[in-house]
């Protein structure tokens, strides 16, 4: 993954989430590096000196008050990146699985292929044997394509990857076995969910190391621009403190 796709990835995940913490910490460290490193750091060397004593100086401090603003919520976004990937293999899988809507659209297809009718109940039918499951599975299966949501990190442009849905529906039905058979299920049944699961964890599996490797690239670049716009403050507000006293010496 290149950096601007990964640049792209923490855009998603900053702004369209709107990941509190990271925003409270970066906002902080840009406020601090104002008052600390500007205006306390200049008073220890210079007793006249003031938050605007220097407007040149102030400007540039708030320009690198800024720089530590983005660097600071790039860096965290990035960090925080693993974990949220991490997260989406539950919160996805239940949001998708949870979804009335999508597992009544799976019953339908399934129901179509195996030329079922609808009888008395539309929400439930028979199924005779291990291959009406695995159509079940398999229509299941299909329905999980990429990318895996519309919008947000995980969304057009992000790596993404899914298996054969045949492939899937045969695994599903070995680790699901029916106990027997004519099996009447619904919509709700755990080979749908077990087939839309092993989608999303192939999907995620797929896409968390290309994140991961872009998103160490970009924490790396970003905290070298962190440390570096705090040290020119470091460096910088002494020396026009100390050029202040020679310009306005006390009489």
């Amino acid at each position: 993954m290149t950096y601007f796709e990964s640049l792209n990835f923490v855009y998603q995940l900053v702004f369209e989430r709107f990941d509190l913490p990271v925003w409270v910490w970066s906002i902080l460290a840009a406020i601090l590096s104002v008052v600390l490193l500007h205006w306390l750091w200049g008073l220890a060397w210079n007793a006249q000196w003031g938050m605007f004593r220097r407007p040149g100086v102030a400007a540039f401090s708030i320009v690198m008050a800024i720089v530590v603003l983005i660097s600071a919520l790039t860096w965290l976004a990035a960090g925080r990146a693993g974990d949220w990937l991490d997260q989406q293999r539950t919160e996805l899988a239940r949001q998708i699985t949870d979804s009335g809507a999508l597992n009544r659209r799976i019953f339908r297809d399934a129901r179509e292929q195996l030329s079922k009718t609808k009888g008395t109940d539309e929400n439930a039918m028979t199924l005779n044997g291990p291959g009406d499951l695995e159509i079940l599975a398999q229509a299941a299966a299909q329905h999980v394509r990429c990318p895996l949501t519309q919008t947000g990190p995980l969304g057009r442009g992000a790596p993404c990857r899914v298996r054969e849905p045949v492939a899937v529906a045969q695994e599903v039905v070995r680790a699901i076995p029916a106990a027997t058979f004519p099996l009447r299920v619904t919509p709700d049944n755990p080979w749908t969910k077990a087939a839309i699961t092993a989608q999303i964890q192939e999907a995620l599996s797929y896409a968390e190391p290309r994140l991961q490797a872009g998103m160490t690239e970009l924490r790396n670049l970003t905290a070298v621009l962190f440390w570096i716009a705090l040290g020119l403050l470091v460096l910088i507000v002494p020396i026009a403190a100390v050029s202040d006293i020679r310009v306005h010496p006390q009489v």
